[in-house]
């Protein structure tokens, strides 16, 4: 096992009862994601958000607070992954800037096909990965979030200093 953590934003964006997700379809069989992807060199999380919304579907975002967080470990695991790479999922609420309208890219990831409003309510009823759909309608009904906080919203020391 490797000691790299892969962090990976996510959008949790809900509008009437539904929830935005990336749908795929593998070996005859579909899936959904929130959008959302890996940091690359040099990013930030936000940065990386930005960047994944417009390529999965096609929308500029307003990224709130962190709804929640997701760990995957694979030695802790539920057995429904084989990756070896840690992964640290920070899943944000978020809202389409106006003017967007989410729809399936010229160029989409392997195997997306789709861009989907699922209902909230019918989470159950579908396979998404990671399965957080418990964590998913609990929070539309609490809102309960927390802040990240980025350094270069923080007080320097150094500005203290004559």
């Amino acid at each position: 096992m490797t000691s790299h953590i892969r962090i990976r934003p996510t959008a949790l964006i809900m509008n009437e009862g539904h929830i935005l997700l990336i749908e795929y379809q593998e070996n005859n069989q579909y899936h959904y994601n929130l959008p959302g992807g890996g940091v690359e060199q040099g990013e930030s999380v936000t940065d990386t958000l930005r960047r994944e919304l417009l390529e999965e579907a096609n929308v500029e975002i307003k990224i709130g607070k962190i709804a929640f967080l997701y760990e995957y470990c694979p030695h802790k695991q539920s057995g429904d992954y084989d990756s070896e790479t840690p992964v640290l999922n920070i899943i944000f609420d978020c809202e389409i800037q106006d003017g967007f309208i989410a729809k399936l890219p010229e160029s989409p990831d392997p195997n997306q096909v789709g861009v989907r409003w699922i209902p909230i309510d019918k989470l159950d009823s579908i396979i998404l990965y990671p399965n957080i759909r418990e964590h998913i309608v609990e929070y539309s009904k609490t809102r309960r979030n927390i802040e990240l906080i980025e350094d270069h919203q923080l007080k320097s020391y150094l500005s203290n200093i004559e």
